[in-house]
């Protein structure tokens, strides 16, 4: 009895590495096209990015300190434990990103796309986090870490660098997606 037991809990166990081996295997099958549509977006567009691990896209849109002629002549840039503030748009991306965000802080925008929406409860003020600290997606943190206060900056994630496998809101299971972050401060630690 006791090692039909044993049999039963080591096939129970090994099913259960062989179904998460599996579910990984199945949600990864979206990455490389989605890392093809990214790239190929982003050369319609003429963006130099920076890839960050193999596929996390960060295109630094610009920066609005140093578009005012008030950037620091050696301006500060993001590290791991930094403390930062920031506003945000979320969209999903397919071939291009969709046409309005699924998630941001900006009044402007929920307000232009989603007229019906009762925002009284919604949070539109900037978003404070400390780099690293797990309070976004590991991906969005280390696509800041080297950026400078002031810059706008586009994250293109592939699924497994988002949700992944999981749907999350209105965003379905793998699914890339766009971030775009305007970096508003910087508080060194």
């Amino acid at each position: 009895m006791k090692v039909r037991m044993k049999i039963a809990i080591w096939a129970l166990a090994i099913g259960l590495i062989v179904s998460a081996l599996v579910g990984c295997e199945g949600s990864n099958e979206f990455v490389p096209k989605q890392r093809t549509q990214i790239e190929r977006f982003l050369a319609s567009k003429n963006a130099e990015f920076e890839l960050v691990g193999d596929s996390v896209f960060v295109y630094v849109a610009g920066n609005k300190l140093a578009d005012a002629g008030t950037l620091p002549a050696e301006p500060q840039t993001i590290a791991v434990g930094d403390s930062l503030v920031f506003n945000f748009e979320a969209y999903v991306f397919t071939s291009t990103p969709a046409n309005k965000p699924y998630y941001t802080n900006k009044k402007w925008l929920m307000d232009k796309f989603y007229p019906d929406f009762d925002s009284s409860y919604w949070d539109f003020s900037p978003r404070r986090i400390k780099v690293g600290g797990g309070e976004i997606l590991t991906s969005l943190e280390e696509a800041l870490v080297g950026r400078m206060e002031g810059d706008s900056v586009a994250v293109f994630l592939t699924s497994n660098n988002g949700y992944g496998s999981s749907a999350m809101g209105t965003v379905e299971e793998n699914t890339a997606l766009m971030w775009v972050l305007n970096v508003e401060k910087i508080k060194k630690n």
